[in-house]
């Protein structure tokens, strides 16, 4: 399991597209913390500040494409074939890549808290205080670790779903693609989706509504809409990734290679 481990972690650093996310992240946060510097009219420094200068945001791309890519291409290039014909079962294969991604996404989330403070000091520092109150009684850097941590969730929610997808795909392409438009989709159908569990509450359990969990972690009145408390929806989170990841693990045990 350990030489799974360090060969899928040995590709993703041979993989220029690792390092160009570390740079586009750090260059696009860097670009919305110079805007809120030089218009803060319209970019405000605390509401840029408390969303990481939008690095959550572009995390969730990066790692939809890396963890569609991780599964699908080893079905696209065939070397899945050279992984199961060793000593490694399925389960050994797909879990060493869960982990392997895992420990990317919390590296990427390192990386944009780290920036996030450093960019505040730096451009913000007569600005506003960390220790300034922000929503629900917290200052605002117990703010962004709460919300932060919360995003995390989330994106392992999305990822879960992503993976899954990928076990269903030889494409890398499709599988990312269709990622995206599940994230963007999702987005989309939001608000329609509070009106519908304000009509059927037994839909507050569907996964879209799960993702809800920061909103209501920064405003807990947004309980209104989710019908479920934090807990919840934290304890939702955690079981349809499990599912996710559950149904993902049968489909690669039974897909032919």
């Amino acid at each position: 399991m350990l030489t799974l481990i360090h060969q899928e972690t040995f590709k993703l650093l041979r993989k220029k597209s690792t390092y160009f996310a570390t740079i586009l992240l750090a260059g696009l946060m860097i670009l919305f913390a110079v805007l809120a510097k030089l218009h803060p009219k319209y970019f405000s420094p605390v509401g840029m500040f408390n969303n990481n200068f939008s690095g959550t945001l572009w995390i969730t791309f990066f790692m939809i494409a890396a963890c569609g890519a991780i599964v699908a291409m080893e079905f696209q290039y065939g070397t899945v074939k050279e992984l199961l014909y060793r000593k490694y079962n399925r389960g050994q294969v797909l879990m060493s890549k869960w982990l392997v991604m895992f420990a990317y996404s919390l590296y990427l989330y390192i990386l944009a808290f780290v920036l996030t403070i450093i960019l505040k000091v730096s451009l913000f520092n007569n600005t506003f205080a960390f220790s300034k109150i922000g929503a629900g009684g917290h200052t605002l850097i117990e703010n962004v670790g709460i919300t932060m941590s919360g995003q995390f969730i989330g994106l392992w929610l999305i990822l879960s779903l992503v993976l899954l997808l990928a076990t269903m795909f030889k494409s890398a392409t499709v599988a990312v693609s269709v990622g995206f438009i599940g994230y963007f989709a999702s987005s989309v159908i939001a608000n329609l989706m509070f009106t519908l569990i304000a009509k059927w509450e037994w839909l507050k359990w569907n996964p879209i509504n799960m993702l809800s969990l920061t909103d209501q972690i920064t405003d807990s009145t947004y309980k209104t809409f989710t019908r479920l408390s934090t807990d919840q929806l934290l304890l939702g989170n955690v079981g349809y990734v499990i599912v996710f990841l559950f149904l993902g693990y049968l489909i690669f045990r039974k897909r032919n290679v």
